[in-house]
């Protein structure tokens, strides 16, 4: 039996896709072309359990198998057509609420975990720069020790819910080489005097998510806001990004699953020549491709969740956690731009959710690793000197 099809699984995928029918519907199209983000829809999702999932019941989460989260990340995002929406849920608690709770403080966790799993604090994830990238040791923001305290200065370009976000997960150099040790994660409230909020970057896709700076300007943050210690940045952020990759992955799931329904309704109604466009071999054999596509995926998706719900570490899995990562992100593409012309013009319309999707399916080859570092990444597991 295939991890989807445990009863359980496809129980809590039903009932994710049918709180997004009851909570979440709306005019999407129009909510794309405004970038349109609301906190209240992030309140309500927190409300219905989305950002409590994997969280210590501590402090008000639900420790379900990852099974589990990326069945309910597949039915919330096949009912839910807000794509930017459905990846800022999923970004906050793998980037986020993840690392908080498997490398922060006792301390920190008790402050910090309930107020973001209830929806009343939004976080952001502080790596990128605009000279750091897939080369973390080019990165320019430095933290310099100060009695009990670090002195943060630098810029975070390209971060996914900055310009609302009050609390970031900040990497900083605290050595100048470029040695795995050299970087530090800390935990800041940008309420912080110092920390403030750049510009804001419109994008193509995920639109309803917003991307933006984060500025720190001599930001004193106490010894105590650091993630896990002292040098261990690159182990946080190895983490981390290992699970966006096992778990934010799945939001390709759900726009998957809808646009092949839909896309197999159009061929058998469409009609061109006095027969349906289905019956020709070029549109069948986009569909037969789409299937494929879209099976394949959630194939490799859950057998990774299933290999970590079982115990095994995501060090363990990086691997399989790149492979999936790479697969599901190349297929999804594909399977939008096969989409686009089976709609046509159609399709081409800013008022399609085509297109939309489409735009969406883009990042995904760009975030948590591009598809060229991620390539490197599986040859270096075969022992290639890269």
């Amino acid at each position: 039996m295939q991890p989807w099809e445990d009863p359980e699984i496809d129980k809590i995928k039903e009932e994710y896709y049918q709180l997004a029918i009851d909570h979440f519907s709306g005019n999407f199209a129009e909510r794309d072309k405004t970038g349109d983000f609301s906190l209240e829809r992030w309140k309500k999702a927190a409300e219905i359990g989305l950002l409590k999932m994997m969280m210590p019941t501590d402090f008000g989460g639900n420790e379900v198998p990852v099974t589990h989260v990326v069945a309910a990340i597949e039915g919330f995002g096949e009912a839910c057509r807000d794509g930017g929406f459905v990846y800022a849920l999923g970004n906050q608690l793998c980037g986020i609420q993840l690392t908080i709770s498997q490398f922060a403080s006792r301390e920190m966790q008790e402050t910090f975990l309930p107020e973001m799993i209830s929806g009343n604090r939004l976080g952001a994830y502080g790596f990128t720069e605009e000279t750091s990238g897939s080369d973390a040791y080019s990165m320019e923001t430095t933290a310099t020790e100060e009695g009990d305290s670090y002195r943060i200065n630098g810029k975070k370009c390209y971060i996914t819910n900055a310009p609302y976000a009050d609390l970031a997960i900040v990497f900083a150099k605290t050595s100048p080489d470029r040695s795995p040790f050299s970087l530090t994660a800390f935990l800041v409230d940008m309420n912080t005097e110092g920390a403030s909020h750049g510009r804001e970057f419109e994008k193509i896709g995920l639109r309803t998510v917003r991307m933006g700076e984060l500025v720190f300007d001599n930001v004193l943050v106490p010894k105590s806001n650091i993630i896990g210690r002292k040098g261990l940045g690159l182990r946080v952020l190895t983490e981390s990004t290992g699970w966006e990759r096992a778990v934010l992955i799945s939001s390709a799931l759900g726009p998957m699953n809808r646009g092949l329904k839909e896309c197999i309704e159009r061929v058998k109604t469409r009609n061109q020549f006095d027969k349906p466009i289905g019956s020709y071999q070029q549109i069948s054999s986009k569909i037969a491709n789409m299937v494929m596509r879209q099976r394949l995926s959630r194939q490799v998706i859950y057998d990774l969740a299933s290999k970590l719900a079982s115990g095994k570490s995501m060090h363990a899995c990086a691997q399989d956690a790149a492979i999936a990562k790479l697969f599901v992100s190349d297929n999804f593409i594909q399977f939008e731009m096969d989409a686009m012309q089976i709609f046509g013009v159609r399709g081409y319309l800013l008022e399609s959710f085509i297109n939309q999707d489409l735009r969406d399916s883009l990042s995904f080859n760009i975030w948590s690793g591009t598809s060229e570092t991620l390539r490197n990444t599986i040859a270096k597991f075969e022992g290639l000197p890269i």
